[in-house]
């Protein structure tokens, strides 16, 4: 009988384990679940939180035919943003660029989230623009560079991605179709990448041991992110690749003329396949740039003295030559802080044509600007083609970015810088401010080249001359310093605008 209670008794403690063991297993089920379920819908909360921030949008036509530019601005205090990216007739085309732009800001939104589980007080902020790249054939080429910051210590994230279309036909094109799918073209062009590699002293400073042979070796994919202009080939590489992040994604250029014997018959340069001379004049009409101005009034020797003629007064006394330093596009917050310091080097005095759409997210480097002494100028709220504006819409534009810059620095803004160089009646009867040019493009935006910046300026400055820039690429920070050297040895002595008008003969 003993022995069959204990039986019993051993059957029922079996079965009592057996339920607690499964009802801890369901309990720990949907604890699990709950919480990972809570931390979801806290992310989703979050990011819906930021997401639905107001948001303004846009869509304005652009100078090159059949596409138009959208642009989207946040201001959100936690989380601002301001995107622009291109839109053609093409719907695969646009596809693909709005999964890379929604990729982008849902990458910002999570990182802004996870900042902020550690400190509340973290705050972001995302750029992306784009420039566009036509050649000969048609084509177009559109870089788009992502840039991203945060109020932490952290120095943010650069990254430059490229895409291209035939905008007749919607097809895109690869590297692979520039050089015909030929693996032998793809070694010569990995060797002069290379060859062009050693010889960028800045890239030289910066380049991490043993990675350029892997991020060069003749594969397509690494030289996948490319743009293809009449002049260059220019290859993209990611940050931290072939070089540290301190000079942001590497940039390569590849002259054409060294590659035009590679190219398939579609890219050709028009003097080869055509056998006919393309003018320079046709060239620089071919290359006006979507995101930066790409336009410059030209100048006929009547209409200015030579170096010779100015350096002497009518008294015959020695007067000393003046250049006008122009940036336009910015304020940026690496790459103006930058040329703030070249500047501080060399006393010299600059004229800044900021963007107000920029000028609300950087107030602390906008009154950097003006505690240096530099001139403060208008450059539009969002960077539009005016011409292409009804009246209201312009006036909104200048108007808006006046008032911000005002309102940031308490100083009025007294010059005013159309966009690509782009005005009309319109916009000269609705700006109310000098309209100001210029007479030296160095196309710093097409070549990203600190030498080609210089090799440009002594080309074409004279006294009194007005130079373009543009204080968002790193190469023009990069480039500035041996510019003022030059300007400098040259006799030239470094004024605003308002001061080279004054002082106007």
């Amino acid at each position: 009988m003993k022995r069959k209670r204990h039986k019993a008794r051993s059957v029922w403690i079996d079965i009592t384990f057996s339920i607690a063991i499964v009802l801890l297993t369901v309990s720990a089920i949907i604890l699990v679940f709950k919480t990972e379920n809570g931390h979801t819908a806290l992310q989703s909360d979050e990011k819906e939180m930021i997401s639905s921030a107001p948001v303004e949008s846009e869509q304005i036509d652009s100078n090159y035919p059949g596409i138009k530019i959208i642009t989207k601005t946040s201001n959100d205090k936690n989380a601002p943003y301001a995107i622009q990216y291109p839109q053609s007739i093409h719907n695969n085309f646009n596809t693909e660029v709005k999964n890379y732009i929604e990729k982008v800001q849902s990458k910002y939104f999570e990182t802004i989230i996870e900042k902020k589980r550690l400190n509340e007080k973290t705050s972001g902020e995302l750029n992306v623009s784009y420039e566009t790249l036509p050649h000969a054939s048609g084509n177009y080429s559109f870089v788009f560079l992502n840039s991203s910051s945060f109020s932490d210590l952290e120095s943010g994230k650069m990254e430059i991605r490229s895409f291209h279309l035939n905008p007749e036909t919607g097809e895109s094109f690869s590297i692979r179709d520039l050089f015909a799918g030929d693996s032998n073209r793809l070694q010569t062009l990995a060797s002069l990448v290379r060859g062009a590699i050693q010889k960028d002293d800045l890239l030289q400073e910066h380049l991490i041991e043993n990675e350029v042979e892997r991020y060069t070796e003749p594969r397509w994919m690494n030289y996948r992110n490319f743009a293809i202009s009449d002049d260059a080939l220019i290859i993209y590489f990611d940050e931290n690749t072939i070089a540290d992040s301190l000079v942001g994604p590497p940039i390569v250029s590849i002259p054409i003329e060294a590659i035009e014997e590679l190219l398939a018959s579609t890219f050709k340069p028009k003097a080869k396949e055509d056998g006919v001379e393309v003018s320079d004049k046709d060239s620089e009409n071919a290359s006006t740039e979507e995101n930066n101005d790409g336009n410059s009034n030209e100048s006929t020797e009547s209409d200015v003295k030579s170096d010779e003629e100015s350096a002497t007064s009518s008294s015959g006394e020695s007067v000393r030559k003046k250049v006008a330093l122009t940036f336009d596009d910015g304020p940026d917050p690496k790459v103006t802080r930058q040329i703030l310091e070249t500047l501080q080097k060399h006393e010299a005095k600059a004229t800044f044509f900021m963007l107000g759409s920029r000028v609300e997210y950087y107030p602390d480097i906008v009154n950097e600007i003006k505690d240096a002494g530099h001139e403060l100028g208008n450059h539009t709220w969002t960077h539009a083609d005016l011409t292409k504006l009804g009246t209201e819409r312009i006036a909104k534009e200048i108007e808006k970015t006046s008032a911000v810059i005002e309102e940031v620095t308490g100083q009025k803004v007294e010059a005013f810088r159309p966009p690509y160089g782009a005005f009309n009646d319109t916009v000269n009867n609705t700006t109310g401010l000098p309209i100001i040019l210029w007479d030296v493009d160095t196309l710093d935006w097409k070549y990203r080249d600190p030498a080609k910046l210089l090799q440009m300026v002594k080309e074409h400055v004279r006294d009194r001359s007005i130079i373009l820039m543009h204080d968002i690429h790193q190469s023009t920070a990069d480039g500035l310093d041996a510019v003022l050297t030059y300007l400098k040895n040259e006799g030239y002595d470094f004024v605003t605008v308002k001061e080279l008008e004054e002082t106007s003969p």
